[in-house]
Order: structure tokens, then C-alpha cells, then sequence
């Protein structure tokens, strides 16, 4: 499956984008079992790169909420030691900065873990004004 993930997440994530609320919903529990069937490397790379960009609300809020369920599975501090330890600061950063309240809300969350570790902290010290902290 591991392959198709890139995949799979940007058709959900779609789907998510532009259905009904019902097709939404099913999309978004869709993601939730890909994302714990799949490495979760892999998984946190595809949301990243597909949800946290979009344009619509719903897609980067579902993108969040599972971004911080990855992170709450792996660990901050094992996060800290992979090279999606930047990125992941930044794009957590940016969630906690949307303009959409739920998307803000687990953006916030992933932020509240993330800044429990040194690593991230200055990570997102760089990515983020201290206001925004």
C-alpha cells in the first residue's frame, strides 16, 4: 500500500474538497484507516504535501487532525531525530496560524507537543514569531 499512499491521499483529500458532507465525512474516516495501515513516514509526507497546501478549509483541517494523530503515534521525540523534523515544525506552525478554527486547533495541539522538545522548539522558534509561540 505503501506505494499508492501518495495517491490514495490526494484523491481522498479531493473528495474531501468538493462532496457532500456525508462523502466527506467517509473520505475522511478513508484516510484515517490509510494513514494507520501505512508507514507512517509515509503517510505524514502525503498529507503534507497535499492537505496542508489546499486551498479549502475542510481538506486542511481533516490534513491536521491526522498530521497530529501521526504525531501523538510516533513520538515527538523520535520525530526529532528524521529529516521531516523542519518541515514538520513549519507546516505545524502554519495550521496553527489558518483561518479556519478547527484547522487552528490542531494545528495549536501539534504545536502545545512539539514545543516539549528542544529540537523542535528552536525549529519552530525560526518558523514562527515569538508572538505566534
Amino acid at each position: 500500500m505503501d506505494s499508492e499512499v501518495d495517491e490514495v491521499a490526494r484523491v481522498l483529500l479531493q473528495t474531501v474538497s468538493n462532496s457532500p458532507e456525508f462523502v466527506q465525512k467517509s473520505a475522511s474516516q478513508t484516510l484515517g484507516i490509510m494513514v494507520e495501515n501505512a508507514t507512517p513516514a509515509r503517510a505524514m509526507t502525503a498529507l503534507m504535501d497535499t492537505g496542508v497546501r489546499s486551498c479549502h478549509a475542510p481538506v486542511r483541517k481533516c490534513a491536521a487532525e491526522l498530521l497530529l494523530s501521526l504525531t501523538e503515534r510516533i513520538g515527538v521525540t523520535k520525530l526529532a531525530g528524521t529529516p521531516r523534523a523542519e518541515r514538520l515544525a513549519h507546516v505545524a506552525g502554519k495550521l496553527a496560524q489558518d483561518c479556519h478554527q478547527d484547522t487552528r486547533h490542531y494545528g495549536q495541539e501539534m504545536v502545545k507537543m512539539l514545543l516539549n522538545h528542544q529540537k523542535f522548539k528552536t525549529l519552530l522558534e525560526r518558523s514562527l514569531s515569538t508572538h505566534d509561540l
